[in-house]
């Protein structure tokens, strides 16, 4: 186990390992509990992962020691009576009575969000399970930033999830000042853009600015993620356990870069995302 660092999550209160685990690479509860094993606390997952099979997994992983974790799953139901029953599925394949963090899933379009937050939507769900005990925080998730930006300005949220690294830094301009001003805590994932940061390839010079395109250490992404003061979490999913192991032994080290180093990862992410490497 590594002595991770540790923060408050917002206006939840509660205190989290800076470093999660990110939901839907993991096949099995044994690749879960190692990762748990590392002093990892909080844990994200999904219904949309694996048709339901990440939960499920997830539930075996967590059982006899759910009370060590801050557990966030999500809907991606629009409508209340839709969201309600996908949150009791959830519940049942995670093997819990409450969910700590429950958010509604890619919240990307202004008529999406209109209808989760308006007249019978899942809002209206979210807000009747935190009223029951069954939720006790409500949060966000999304792709496109200034869309994500908008639900999170309404004050109606407690946490965000979205994408952000060295290379795609617009969540400092569009998202990240609405979550600052109502202390909303930010969970972030991509810090390595599924990867594609780790790979210049043959990334030409021409197109890298003249760089050479030497990859960071596997840690420095993460710290990076995590210097921004808005940022609480960086999650990691678990497509290689080893190396989940070296992120979260990088990160008991060290949390964060020195300027010098953070304008360092901002140069090799804008050579990167220059020569076209982080398209999905």
């Amino acid at each position: 186990m590594y002595a991770l660092p540790t923060t408050i999550l917002g206006r939840t209160g509660l205190r989290v390992t800076r470093l999660g685990i990110g939901g839907a690479y993991c096949k099995t509860p044994e690749g879960y509990r190692a990762a748990l094993d590392c002093g990892v606390t909080y844990l994200d997952t999904a219904p949309a992962y694996h048709d339901g099979e990440d939960e499920r997994i997830v539930g075996e992983a967590i059982a006899g020691r759910r009370h060590e974790i801050v557990l966030a799953t999500k809907t991606g139901k629009r409508d209340a009576a839709g969201a309600r029953a996908e949150l009791e599925k959830s519940l049942r394949l995670l093997g819990t009575d409450y969910i700590d963090v429950w958010q509604i899933h890619y919240l990307n379009t202004v008529e999406e969000r209109e209808q989760v937050l308006g007249p019978g939507g899942a809002m209206e769900a979210a807000v009747k399970a935190r009223e029951q005990g069954l939720v006790r925080f409500i949060g966000v998730t999304g792709h496109v930033w200034a869309e994500v930006g908008h639900a999170v300005a309404t004050g109606l949220f407690d946490t965000v999830l979205c994408w952000y690294n060295c290379a795609m830094r617009e969540p400092e301009e569009v998202l990240f000042p609405h979550a600052l001003a109502h202390n909303v805590g930010v969970v972030i994932m991509q810090a390595t853009r599924m990867e594609k940061l780790r790979d210049p390839g043959d990334a030409s010079p021409e197109r890298s600015a003249g760089l050479a395109l030497t990859p960071p250490p596997l840690g420095d992404y993460y710290r990076y993620v995590l210097g921004h003061p808005a940022v609480s979490v960086v999650l990691r999913g678990m497509r290689n356990v080893e190396e989940f192991g070296q992120v979260a032994a990088a990160l008991s080290e060290r949390e964060t870069l020195a300027e010098a180093e953070r304008r360092q990862l901002e140069a090799y992410g804008a050579a990167m995302l220059a020569a076209g490497k982080l398209d999905l």
